[in-house]
């Protein structure tokens, strides 16, 4: 073989295995590149679950969120009718604050409601009862109107079904002097103890038990304080 082939031939297997090391080197780009692409689609595909299930959270939070509002508006409307309620009912059946400041304290004993009754001791309420019919047991005077201890026994004696003690009727005409204050005062004429009150106090306490009269159902028992 001449020298000429022979330098040809080296040269053509150096170029040989020149490109075999250049293919060695883009096959194992080519691998790089196809590992990264696996990782990258599984990154992807990661992501996609990700923002499906944030969506899917979006969708359900805003699901709570109108049910909470109509829930919040019904609640809203609810409140607001009893609201409008409860002052239909402090505004005609019972007494205003202001009602009640207007009222004498005979007055205001005469208008208690059931439930307030129940807060009154045994002697309030007997002087309670003797003041809402005080027009049919009292007597006319230049004064205004009294009521003498023999008939208060009387009126209290129909009430509980037995004569009451002397000191029970003391006080009971204690309290209603009490509770009638400038309206009201105890005397002693020939031996008997009587109870006077204005004809205002008087008309005042048939306003109070009229049918038309509101109930006072906030009570502060101010003559015990």
């Amino acid at each position: 073989m001449s020298p000429s082939l022979v330098d040809e031939l080296e040269t053509l297997k150096s170029r040989i295995d020149a490109l075999e090391m250049k293919n060695e080197q883009l096959q194992t780009r080519v691998d790089t590149l196809e590992a990264e692409n696996t990782e990258l689609k599984s990154t992807v595909d990661d992501q996609t679950e990700t923002i499906e299930s944030q969506h899917a959270d979006l969708a359900e939070y805003n699901a709570r969120v109108r049910k909470l509002e109509t829930t919040t508006e019904s609640a809203s409307k609810h409140r607001k009718c009893l609201q409008q309620q409860f002052h239909e009912l402090t505004t005609d059946d019972v007494a205003t604050t202001n009602d009640v400041a207007s009222l004498s304290p005979l007055q205001q004993v005469v208008a208690f409601s059931k439930d307030a009754v129940e807060k009154l001791t045994p002697n309030e309420k007997r002087a309670r009862y003797v003041a809402k019919g005080l027009s049919d047991y009292a007597k006319k005077v230049p004064a205004g109107y009294a009521i003498d201890s023999s008939t208060i026994s009387n009126v209290l004696r129909s009430k509980d079904g037995e004569s009451p003690h002397t000191e029970t009727v003391s006080r009971v005409m204690e309290f209603l002097n009490r509770f009638g204050k400038d309206e009201t005062k105890i005397v002693k004429r020939r031996g008997t103890k009587r109870v006077v009150f204005t004809e205002r106090a008087v008309a005042d306490l048939e306003s109070a038990t009229s049918e038309d009269a509101r109930s006072i159902t906030d009570v502060v028992m101010w003559w015990r304080q």
